[in-house]
């Protein structure tokens, strides 16, 4: 007798499984934005938690741009253009942006606007919002220039091996750490936040910009009344 094996059921088989490592498999890697957060455990008086203090605190607000004497969201090929606002300190300052007397004081609308601009394309220097915060983290970001040429210079260990440069990356990271929570040098605490209108994009890059800068307490916090004030009140005088 002739034999004869039917392969015909293998078909529906590797279908199967063909289907099954289609839908099971990761075509693109999720990419994710890690964020440390810092434990509330230790911490009594947690009405505190979002307390900073005015020396330290600077609010950045993300908006989009405005087109010229209208309040629509102005666009490039289909993209909002992000604007900054931002203001250190307390809100309209120690007097307070809104009186005694309920009236919007103009005067004391600390807001200002920044480019959304990282560094010159030319020359490299920091503008826009990263040169606002690497003047005020100036004195980290100066002891994490002096670690960083310690460590291409082998401070911390040799770096011709991949051991080596594995433990010098490590030592060099314990060190940045300890800078960053150095209580004695003078950093700033940022407040992020953001209007309905912003977009995700912005968020993300100030959330870089903060990685970039070195800067040690960061957070994102909703819009207050007295934020979107002053926020009107900036756009009303640029309007006038």
């Amino acid at each position: 007798m002739a034999i004869r094996v039917d392969f015909t059921p293998m078909v529906d088989m590797n279908m199967l499984l063909i289907t099954f490592f289609m839908l099971c498999t990761t075509m693109i890697k999720s990419q994710t934005l890690t964020i440390a957060l810092p434990t509330n455990e230790k911490i009594e008086n947690k009405e505190n938690l979002n307390q900073a203090s005015a020396e330290d605190a600077v609010t950045i607000i993300l908006d989009a741009k405005r087109k010229a004497g209208s309040s629509e969201v102005d666009s490039v090929n289909g993209k909002v253009v992000p604007v900054v606002y931002y203001y250190e300190g307390k809100p309209g300052g120690d007097a307070g942006i809104i009186g005694a007397d309920g009236q919007i004081h103009h005067e004391n609308n600390n807001l200002k606007e920044s480019e959304f601009l990282s560094s010159d394309a030319k020359t490299g220097t920091a503008r826009g919002i990263r040169e606002i915060i690497q003047k005020r983290n100036k004195a980290v970001l100066e002891k994490i220039t002096e670690l960083k040429k310690k460590y291409e210079n082998g401070g911390f260990g040799s770096l011709e091996t991949k051991e080596g440069r594995e433990k010098a990356q490590e030592a060099y990271n314990k060190a940045a750490s300890e800078v960053r929570k150095d209580s004695t040098l003078s950093k700033p605490v940022i407040i992020i936040k953001s209007t309905p209108n912003a977009s995700y994009e912005s968020l993300i890059n100030v959330l870089d910009e903060m990685q970039i800068n070195q800067i040690a307490k960061y957070q994102i916090d909703n819009m207050t009344q007295i934020d979107s004030v002053m926020v009107l009140d900036y756009r009303g005088m640029l309007n006038k």
